[in-house]
């Protein structure tokens, strides 16, 4: 029996690649995967943990999440713990944005209700917003990998070491495997991986049509939810 285990920090509105990743915790084991949510990693400002592209008729815009900045410095700061959204009207532009761009494709109205109930109520927390948006996305795509919490883990994680603590985590859910994403290969020291064996997630984004003429890739995976209504699998081309 082999259990696939992968984690990534909570991201706004995350791009396919994410969810690539989270379907293939399923889809490499004998066994149901487990997909880890890095709510205890570090808050990095102007990253995607607050932002994220949607198409627009020219190109492309940022929607960003406002972020309080009457926090602790940035090296102490939290996702889950510190990142608190701000007490703005921002929620509105979003859905305003969103529905300006995506109204007439295929599916926005089989998947905009529930993105914009999440929208109505963010709540304080960055983290627990960009969660509820992930799991809202991961079900819309039919994904069924369990998605648990870093902070539900039991036992002892490293603090100190990225490499060691990805060991901990697979260990503390009975992962055999640990897919990475490609860019582990610039900080893992895979000489400790003993028994987990690591494989490394080869992404290729694929092409497909999107509302406006061309193709941007790297969008918001909401851009394929309301044109395609699936997940569309890495380096496919969708004429």
């Amino acid at each position: 029996m082999s259990k696939v285990m992968s984690a990534h920090q909570p991201n706004f509105l995350p791009y396919l690649g994410f969810f690539d990743k989270l379907r293939a915790v399923d889809e490499l084991g004998s066994e149901p995967g487990v997909f880890v949510i890095r709510e205890d990693c570090q808050y990095v400002e102007s990253d995607f943990h607050n932002r994220n592209k949607i198409r627009i008729n020219d190109g492309w815009i940022w929607l960003n999440v406002p972020i309080e900045k009457k926090m602790a410095p940035l090296s102490a700061i939290r996702i889950k713990k510190d990142a608190r959204i701000k007490n703005v009207p921002w929620n509105q532009y979003h859905l305003r944005q969103i529905e300006a761009n995506y109204k007439k494709s295929p599916f926005f109205e089989k998947f905009f209700p529930g993105l914009k109930e999440i929208y109505e109520n963010p709540g304080e927390s960055l983290a627990e917003f960009n969660l509820r948006l992930i799991r809202y996305l991961a079900e819309s795509f039919g994904i069924k990998a369990k998605i648990i919490l870093f902070s539900e883990l039991q036992g002892d994680i490293s603090s100190t070491c990225a490499t060691r603590a990805l060991i901990d985590i697979s260990r503390a859910v009975g992962a055999v495997i640990y897919l990475s994403g490609d860019g582990g290969r610039c900080y893992m020291d895979l000489g400790l991986f003993k028994d987990v064996e690591v494989r490394f997630q080869d992404y290729k984004h694929p092409v497909y049509p999107q509302r406006f003429p061309g193709f941007e890739p790297y969008m918001s995976a909401i851009d394929a939810l309301f044109n395609l209504g699936r997940l569309p699998a890495s380096g496919e081309i969708i004429g």
